[in-house]
Parts: C-alpha cells; structure tokens; sequence
C-alpha cells in the first residue's frame, strides 16, 4: 500500500473564528486578546482592591454580628443557667464545671478536622452548614431534661461550632484588601464586647422570670432556663441561612485554579459595592497561582497527611508554636476572668464583704452541704457583666487607630503588660464595686484587644491553602488554656487570694513580652 506524503504529513487545519465573532464576545478585537493572552493576570490583593469597599462589605459584616454573638453565647450561655437549671437537673459544683468544659473539649476534639475539611472543600460550604447544624444542636439543648442530656449536646456544640468559627475568620480576611484587613478583624473583637454585652442582659429578661410549662403530654418539662437556650439558638441558625446569600471566597478558588470562578465573584462583589454592572470590572484575568485543580468529594479528603505536614514544617512551625502558646496564655486570662466574674460578683453582693479577698475566701463549696433552693440574682448582677462586657467598646477603637500606626505585635504586646497590671492590683481592692467593676473591665478589655490582635497576626503568617488549617489550631490551644484557667482558678482557691489572681498576672505579662517576639505583618500581603 502506497502512503502519501499527504495522508501523513498534511497540517491539521486550524479553524478561523471570525473577527467580528470574537469582538461581539469578548469586545475585544483578535490582536488584543492575542495580546492579554501573554500579560500576566492580576494578583489577588490587586483584584480585592479593585472591587472596592462598600455594601458587600457592610453586608458580610452584619451577617458576621451573629456569628460572634454566637461564638460568646455557645460557652458562656450554659453559665447563666447554673442559679436555676441547678435544682431541675441536680446538679452539683463538679457537674457545672464538667458543663462548661465540655463545650472547649468538643471544640478542640474538631480542630484539626475541619481545618483539613475548608481547606480542601471550600469557606462558604463549612459556614453554612457548620452554623446550621451547630443551631440544630444548640435547639436539643434547649429541650434537656436531665444532666447527660444537656452534657452531650454541649459537647457535639462545640465540636460543630468550632469549625465555621475558625473558617470565618479566614473568610473575613480573604474578602478585605491589604489596609483594611487588619482593621476588619479588630472589628470582630467588638462583635465579641457587643455579644458579652447583650447575653447577660438576655438572660436577665428571660431567666430571672418564673416560667414553668409542661408539653408533648407533659413528657417535657420546660423552664426559663430552657427557654434561654432556645433564644440562643435561634442567632447560629439565622447565620447559617445568611451565608447562603455570600460567595464562596476568592482567594480559595484562585489557590485550587479555580480562576473563572474567582472572577466571578470579584465581579459580583464590584457591582454590589459601585453600582457598576459586573462586566465593567476592571481586571479580566488573574494569575495561576495552582495549575492543577483538586479533586472534590471524596477524592478531596485523600492526601490530608500531605496537606497538614507543611504546617509542622519550616518555617511554619516556629511561627505556629509561637503564637499558639502566646494566645493559649491569653486566653488563660481572658475567658478566666469573664467566666468568674459573674460569680464573684454574686459572692461579694450576697455576702456583704468588705474586698475582694474576704468574699471568695470562705466556704467556696457550702452550697452542696444545704438544701437545693435556686439562687435568686437581680438585675445587678447581670448588669455588672454586662458593663464588664461592654468595657472593650473604647479599646477597641483605641486600637484600630493605632494597629497600623505602631504594628500588630507592638499592640498586643503593650495590652498584654498592661493587663497583667491591673490583675494583679484586684486582690487589694477595697469594697467599692465601681472601682472592682473598672479594674475587672479594664482588664478583660485589654486581654480581648490583645487576643483580637493576634488573630490578625496569625492570618497574616500562613499561606491561603494552610490559614483555616493554622487558625483551626490557633483557636483550639486557646481553648485548651481556658479549659486549664477554669480549672486552676478556683484549685488556688483554696490558697488563698493572691494565688489565683497572681498566677493570672504572671501568665498574661509573659505572654505580653512573647508578643514583641513575633514577625511584623502590618500590611502584609494574603499568600
């Protein structure tokens, strides 16, 4: 059999597409799309700058409020409930303890899985249904009608909490330009003082009423606690819905080469902020910063080790250790001290001592030896946590001027010092309660700052495809040093005054000076 030359060699043809054709589609002609073919794309903090700043954002913070209330409500709610649910469920001291630590030990038993779970299947998928189903649980909650019951949904709470939270605070990020990140995420701090500045107001409303009803054939009990909770768990389920109205985040599609996508809601972000329409965008193509796509599903999951080992790896591991036992520290403070506060000032308000020192003193655990009769708090008692809670208003402010001015580390690390401070002058407090409620406030605002700051740092440290994954871990070594501060707390108790509020003291003032220790990231670029 003969082969031509032409059976064998001819050139395939090359379909032409008209002009005309190309210029109706694209509105560029054949040169110049030959030419925006070779110029490199858009980075993405070019893209984010471009989409400007305006209703989107305004919009993401609102659907944002809920969720740190949220955030405040899952741990602390439970300690609101203590004066009444504690004769409807038998509870002891111990019990109450075990209530609270349960909710941390849930959130740190899923750090690292979720972690893995948003930065392989997405933000926007892990905030929905992670909010959702974490309502869900808290909704179950609301219904306990004995203490395992209630034991175990704090648990599955915090361990489906803990997840959209952490991813969350990556999202804000990635949705806000370079000299507006930092500033965003100090914003979220006073999410946090508005939520501890509300819940107890809530719980004055509803707890302190006398409400007692019997339903599904009187099968269920239902108290004013109950009700409480239920209240509560109506704001994480209201979030899950609102973020089904949000994007997934940009910066995640670019890093999985997902560009069109990420195009897509870059334009989508431009219009709602400018009025523009989408195709008036001013960039058209972003750069590769991943060639090849992952897989989804199943094929996502395989391949964790892979992903996670670069994060205990240089020069990530220094960086994470770092700041992990620095916010651990911080956190040993800060929730110790919020925690408490409302008990101490119901001991000193019930007991009539003269300081600080003589009311938690004696007899720490008489409550278990008499008959079980609710504790009756008034209005002020929860008005004191809530000044408490509302002190972090002006800091707040304070610092977001100053972030960019003086840097991230120089700001936490000042607020750290200072904190340790004024901790350590409460156990020679006289008897006033306004000089008691301004030293406790001044603190716990200082050690929230503090806490806000280095979240803003930890974002900054770690590269897109490893942040939900390092905040993930970031988040659960505080929660581990809140866990060891309720517990250590009332243990030197029992040696007296000083020991607790100076253990305290010392743990917030070296966590102050590691701060000075970390990298400067003040307007630094998202990786």
């Amino acid at each position: 059999m003969v082969v031509s030359k032409t059976d064998v060699e001819a050139p395939a043809v090359k379909e032409e597409i008209p002009h005309d054709h190309l210029y109706k589609v694209t509105g560029l002609s054949a040169t110049n799309l030959e030419k925006l073919a070779q110029e490199p794309g858009s980075d993405f903090e070019a893209a984010i700058a471009a989409t400007g700043y305006g209703w989107f954002n305004i919009i993401l913070m609102l659907c944002t409020l809920p969720a740190f209330w949220s955030a405040v409500s899952v741990t602390s709610a439970p300690s609101f409930i203590f004066t009444r649910a504690q004769c409807d469920l038998e509870l002891r001291l111990l019990d109450m303890g075990t209530i609270n630590a349960m909710t941390y030990m849930g959130m740190i038993s899923s750090a690292m899985i979720w972690g893995f779970l948003s930065d392989t299947l997405g933000r926007r998928c892990i905030l929905v249904w992670g909010f959702f189903c974490a309502g869900l649980v808290e909704v179950a909650a609301a219904f306990s009608q004995n203490y395992n019951m209630l034991l175990i949904t704090r648990f599955c709470s915090g361990f489906l909490f803990n997840g959209p939270f952490a991813v969350l605070i990556s999202y804000l990020a990635e949705m806000h330009r370079t000299d507006l990140r930092a500033r965003v995420l100090l914003l979220t701090g006073l999410f946090f003082t508005i939520a501890n500045t509300t819940l107890p107001l809530l719980a004055w409303a509803i707890i302190t009423k006398d409400l007692d009803f019997q339903i599904f054939g009187n099968s269920v009990v239902i108290h004013s606690w109950n009700l409480f909770l239920l209240a509560t768990a109506m704001v994480p389920l209201v979030t899950g819905a609102a973020f089904l109205f949000l994007p997934e985040s940009p910066k995640f599609l670019m890093s999985r080469g997902r560009n069109e996508e990420a195009l897509e809601g870059f334009r989508w972000i431009y219009s709602l902020n400018t009025g523009q329409p989408p195709e008036s965008y001013p960039i058209i193509k972003l750069e590769e910063e991943k060639t090849k796509q992952r897989g989804r599903g199943l094929e996502a999951l395989k391949g964790g080790g892979a992903q996670m080992a670069p994060l205990f790896q240089r020069p990530h591991v220094a960086w994470l250790v770092l700041i992990c036992a620095t916010h651990m520290g911080c956190m040993f403070g800060s929730n110790t001290i919020r925690l408490w506060y409302p008990q101490l000032a119901a001991m000193i308000g019930s007991q009539g001592n003269e300081t600080l020192c003589s009311a938690i003193a004696p007899h720490p655990i008489e409550v278990e030896q008499i008959a079980c009769t609710p504790i009756q708090t008034d209005m002020l008692t929860y008005l004191q946590s809530a000044i408490v809670g509302a002190g972090s208003v002006l800091t707040y402010g304070i610092g977001g001027v100053l972030i960019n001015k003086c840097g991230k580390k120089s700001v936490a690390g000042v607020c750290g010092v200072f904190s340790a401070a004024f901790i350590v002058v409460l156990p020679f407090t006289g008897s006033k309660a306004l000089t008691l409620v301004a030293l406790f406030t001044t603190g716990l605002a200082l050690t929230s700052l503090c806490s806000a700051t280095l979240s803003s740092i930890a974002v900054d440290l770690f590269p897109t495809s490893l942040r939900v994954m390092a905040m993930a871990t970031f988040l659960m070594t505080g929660r581990v040093g809140t866990i060891m501060g309720t517990v250590i707390f009332p243990a030197l108790m029992d040696f007296g005054c000083l020991p607790p509020f100076m253990t305290i003291a010392v743990v917030l003032m070296i966590c102050g000076l590691a701060c000075f220790f970390l990298p400067n990231t003040t307007l630094k670029k998202l990786e």
